[in-house]
């Protein structure tokens, strides 16, 4: 399965195991700078941090039961993630993230044009949440084709459709 992406030789996704938890915890906390402003010693921030990283993962497995979480590589270390469910035709990024050093270097728009390129020969839509505030992933993902079909609250739903889809 880990072969079907058309990925650079530098880059290539692995699925998560046991031994990926401490990098995906980084990660979830690396995109969360209000934890720093709350006023606890270094230990507790550790185990907030910890215990809300563990809720969202419940979370996902509860209403996403068929996600695949996939660790991103770039020469063999380990620069992102990104979880998604392809169970049904419209394949759903559920979380994608890049480790802060990493970003602006094309990891992000190089791993969605290879899922692009499965929706393409696989699926029908390719969809995700985006918050409000992140604009810089939201201009990404206009920039690779993304339109915005509905807006709530604090997110915006957008998609993404194959040549196939626009006919």
């Amino acid at each position: 399965m880990e072969n079907e992406w058309m990925l650079p030789s530098s880059l290539n996704l692995r699925l998560a195991g046991n031994d990926d938890v401490e990098f995906l915890l980084s990660l979830f906390c690396s995109v969360r700078p209000e934890l720093a402003l709350v006023p606890l010693p270094p230990e507790q921030l550790t185990l907030m941090g910890r215990q809300q990283y563990e809720f969202q993962q419940q979370g996902y497995a509860n209403y996403y039961p068929h996600a695949e979480d996939w660790i991103i590589t770039a020469d063999s270390k380990a620069v992102g993630k990104i979880m998604f469910d392809r169970s049904t035709p419209t394949v759903h990024i559920i979380d994608f993230i890049i480790a802060p050093d990493w970003r602006g270097r094309g990891v992000g728009s190089t791993i969605l044009a290879a899922l692009k390129a499965y929706v393409e020969a696989n699926a029908e839509v390719l969809s995700l949440r985006v918050d409000h505030h992140n604009t810089h992933a939201k201009r990404l993902y206009q920039r690779l084709g993304f339109v915005m079909k509905q807006s709530a609250d604090d997110h915006e739903f957008m998609v993404w459709l194959p040549i196939k889809q626009l006919r």
